[in-house]
């Protein structure tokens, strides 16, 4: 029973290797999606600031297109009134207060061209800036990204060699002990124990002084009477 035991404890390893490398996966696989989260979070927001831009380009082309048929208004007004076809104090009154007004229109609108422009401009220089810190930490990401990729993979072979050794342990094993083990995992990741003194390392509590003389002797299979661990001597 003895050889039975070191099998057991045998597949125990294997199991709890298998149950390390699979945490180590799903943290691996976390640490991948947080860096494509990363990445895709620089890239939305370089997006958001060329979309920004172009938004200031058009406005700016928009206001510079005003501008311009506002300067032409203004120029023909002008040219009417200082044409002398206009002769009656009244209309004469009446221009002026128009050109004035095309005046004010036309000082407001200048404003808000040389706010748009430098709006442009700074946005223009945000994107540079983006698009360099960008190139860079991507880089970086990727680099980062390769090398989790790699020990991802490498884990997952590792797990498949291991499960396949588990495989070829089992074989070697009586069903019935077998299905005792595995309802034992479900429970806890040590099914098999040591018995230390009169104590079962795995529940912690005192066991009855015939199973510690039938651990001893070592010719059958001994459960703790607690927690239900197969035990062996320390």
């Amino acid at each position: 029973m003895s050889e039975i035991l070191e099998i057991l404890l045998a597949l125990q390893d294997v199991d709890l290797k298998i149950d390390s490398g699979k945490k180590r996966i799903v943290k691996k696989e976390e640490e991948i999606a947080d860096i494509n989260k990363q990445l895709e979070n620089l890239k939305a927001n370089l997006e958001e600031k060329k979309h920004n831009f172009e938004k200031a380009r058009l406005k700016l082309a928009q206001e510079e297109l005003e501008l311009k048929e506002l300067e032409e208004r203004l120029k023909t007004t002008k040219n009417k009134l200082y044409s002398g076809e206009v002769s009656s104090p009244k209309e004469l009154s009446q221009w002026e207060k128009t050109i004035e007004k095309l005046e004010e229109s036309k000082n407001s609108l200048e404003n808000n061209v040389i706010t748009s422009l430098e709006n442009a401009e700074e946005l223009q220089k945000e994107i540079q800036e983006k698009n360099q810190s960008y190139s860079q930490k991507e880089a970086i990401f990727l680099s980062l990204l390769h090398k989790l990729q790699g020990e991802l993979e490498a884990e997952k072979i590792s797990i498949s060699e291991k499960e396949k050794e588990r495989e070829k342990i089992i074989a070697s094993l009586p069903e019935e002990i077998i299905s005792t083990y595995e309802e034992l995992r479900k429970k806890f990741s040590d099914p098999v124990t040591y018995l230390n003194g009169e104590t079962c390392e795995g529940c912690n509590l005192t066991v009855p002084l015939a199973i510690i003389k039938a651990v001893r002797k070592g010719e059958s299979l001994v459960r703790c009477p607690n927690c239900g661990r197969f035990l062996r001597r320390k």
